[in-house]
């Protein structure tokens, strides 16, 4: 089949890049939904909108509102398109394509590999210990040509955290020479400090936040960006001139009203208490064999026969995500959602295995 002229006149990054495809929703009644780590709390909102005017690129209130929930200053928040677009953002910005070198810990979030190639940055990968912990010697020997460094915690698929003596050593051994990134986007549901307040400190220092996870807005596409006010003088050049859409505004600041998080706080526990008794659950079962740590809204279950228990799920409307990395194998990650919801899961399991 001879090639369009939009693939012959691509570039060569785009033509490498393989189109994200999601799980096909929608074609069974009463499906549930444990794939993506989604919230299924959400508060109600009430919006009567002017949707005919352009809103601002970064929304005043909204900014005060986040800074003041983050305890750090106006200044040191940049309002993104979700956190994929602060990480893309962060890529763009700071790397330069076919020179710049970028470091990740895999396994993890899978868009910091698919950004560098689209922007054709070098990656270097310094693989998790057996026990999904930080390889921090691994790093600091892997450093040279690195100008930005990836950290997720907690950690998406593995779901546990990092402590923060690691992160502070990378900080301070990349402090005239790399931007190091902490993506924060299940930081909510773990018990560790954010870095936030410690953007002064280091200011080689970037986070990705969002409200799609514990704010349960995933369908607004709603992130920051946080560092300290050079960096995010920095990140500004390179955003679009209105990257946030009127709705998710609206949506947006009434979730981070007083109310809101306090909302979102009450739906935290009532989540954290479904993760608890569906892990009890699960550890009762001969099928699973083992459950990892998670500081998360989901979590690593190594099962028999993994695959086949994913595919049985997924033809009865259940859908969870089947990881493959060599790191990974056996292992579904399962999103937390609501206590019926996981009545049914387990019982589709025990049908499969029985």
């Amino acid at each position: 089949m001879s090639q369009s002229i939009a693939e012959k006149l691509s570039r060569k990054a785009v033509q490498n890049c393989e189109i994200y495809v999601a799980e096909k929703r929608g074609t069974l009644p009463n499906e549930i939904y444990l794939d993506t780590n989604e919230n299924p709390y959400v508060g109600p909102f009430n919006l009567n909108l002017a949707v005919n005017r352009y809103p601002e690129p970064q929304p005043a209130e909204i900014i005060a509102r986040y800074a003041k929930y983050l305890g750090v200053d106006t200044d040191e928040v940049l309002a993104t398109l979700g956190g994929d677009l602060a990480i893309e953002l962060l890529i763009k910005a700071f790397c330069e394509g076919k020179k710049d070198k970028l470091l990740y810990c895999p396994p993890t979030f899978g868009m910091y590999q698919v950004t560098c190639d689209l922007f054709e940055v070098e990656t270097v990968k310094v693989p998790l210990l057996e026990d999904f912990s930080l390889d921090v010697e691994g790093i600091l020997n892997n450093l040279e040509g690195v100008k930005m460094v990836f950290l997720c915690s907690p950690n998406n698929p593995t779901g546990n955290v990092i402590d923060a003596v690691s992160i502070e050593r990378i900080l301070e051994a990349t402090k005239d020479r790399a931007i190091v990134v902490v993506d924060e986007a299940y930081i909510e549901f773990s018990d560790i400090e954010s870095f936030a307040k410690r953007v002064k400190e280091f200011p080689n220092l970037a986070l990705v936040r969002t409200l799609s996870k514990a704010f349960g807005l995933a369908g607004i596409r709603f992130g920051f960006a946080v560092g300290c006010a050079p960096l995010i003088t920095v990140l500004k050049r390179a955003i679009s001139p209105y990257p946030l859409s009127v709705p998710s505004i609206a949506i947006a600041e009434e979730a981070l009203s007083d109310a809101g998080i306090e909302v979102m706080r009450d739906n935290r526990q009532k989540l954290l208490a479904s993760k608890k008794a569906l892990i009890e659950a699960l550890n009762a079962e001969s099928f699973v064999e083992t459950i990892y740590p998670s500081e998360s809204n989901f979590i690593l279950v190594k099962l028999k026969d993994a695959k086949g228990a994913y595919e049985f799920l997924k033809a009865q409307g259940i859908f969870v995500r089947y990881l493959s990395s060599p790191s990974l194998q056996s292992c579904l990650r399962i999103s937390i959602g609501l206590p019926e919801e996981h009545k049914v899961l387990l019982k589709t399991l025990r049908q499969f295995y029985q």
